[in-house]
């Protein structure tokens, strides 16, 4: 009888360790991007049920779109990022917007992308995360070419 109690407890122990482990690795694989963008901007990037897309004058519901989820993902895992560069040095053109939000709240968060320089920011950032040239930033090119290939809103 104990020793079945000890195959228990050695289980849970066991699973305990290796939640602890997947607590810290997923955590530790984020943490400069969550400290970017702040927790609630990095939880509207990744949970919001509403995601639009706008380039020019033309804006997309991509709420729903092929890769999507990856797209999220990308924003707040650190290895997407090379770090970040002052938006007075670098001057980009904000060709591309984001707008993660949640339709019962007034609860919002706006990314700017410049895809020829690799940039992402906040507005009214002094400084913008520097994409990964592959494969961060040629997904994020293919993922907007792509939901901006459907008929805008």
């Amino acid at each position: 009888m104990s020793s079945g109690k000890l195959v228990v407890a050695a289980m849970v122990l066991i699973a305990a360790s290796l939640a602890g482990i997947t607590v810290w690795h997923h955590w530790s694989k984020g943490y400069a991007s969550i400290a970017y963008w702040g927790a609630s901007n990095g939880e509207n990037i990744r949970y919001a049920p509403v995601v639009v897309l706008k380039t020019g004058e033309e804006t997309y519901d991509i709420s729903k779109s092929r890769g999507l989820v990856h797209f999220r993902q990308a924003l707040i895992e650190d290895a997407s990022f090379t770090g970040t560069a002052s938006i007075a040095d670098t001057q980009p053109d904000w060709t591309h917007e984001v707008v993660f939000s949640w339709p019962e709240t007034s609860e919002t968060t706006v990314v700017l992308f410049d895809l020829d320089q690799g940039l992402l920011s906040l507005p009214s950032r002094p400084t913008a995360l520097v994409a990964q040239p592959e494969p961060t930033l040629s997904g994020l090119i293919t993922f907007f070419a792509d939901a901006s290939s459907v008929d805008p809103q």
